[in-house]
């Protein structure tokens, strides 16, 4: 289920949450350089359920404000974007199992959900969420 709070408000929460994902995978990969697995596997398991209620907030409501604008053809750039959000997630699965068996496939596998992650997170920011910001207030403005 989606939060409920002003639309702004989704953005600059969503924005924090790139920001918390991005710290949590950096002390992941320095729980694993550590060999310690008992913290890296609880740092990806918290941010499971982060990860989750970001999807479900980004696809009920910012995709949402794109296709109700512009239709779905008019919101391709975003659906493609967050059609990521599978591999990201299925990548996060493949990390948390890999925590408690092999340190080589943990940190390839680390590795690569942080440039996933990272280009992921890159166009929301600088595509997506300002396009949504901006139809959001365009649609509030005439319907005020």
């Amino acid at each position: 289920m989606s939060r409920k709070m002003e639309f702004d408000e989704l953005i600059s929460v969503l924005v924090a949450e790139h920001v918390k994902m991005k710290n949590d995978l950096a002390e992941v990969k320095a729980a694993v350089s550590k060999k310690d697995f008992g913290s890296a596997s609880r740092i990806l398991k918290g941010l499971d359920g982060l990860f989750k209620q970001h999807i479900a907030d980004e696809e009920a409501q910012v995709l949402r404000t794109l296709i109700d604008a512009y239709g779905v053809r008019g919101a391709d750039d975003a659906i493609k974007v967050f059609r990521q959000h599978r591999p990201i997630y299925d990548l996060m699965e493949e990390v948390k199992k890999l925590a408690s068996l092999s340190p080589a496939e943990l940190a390839s596998s680390e590795e690569k959900l942080s440039l996933l992650l990272e280009e992921h997170t890159l166009a929301e920011e600088k595509r997506v969420f300002p396009r949504a910001l901006s139809t959001h207030k365009g649609q509030t403005s005439t319907t005020g």
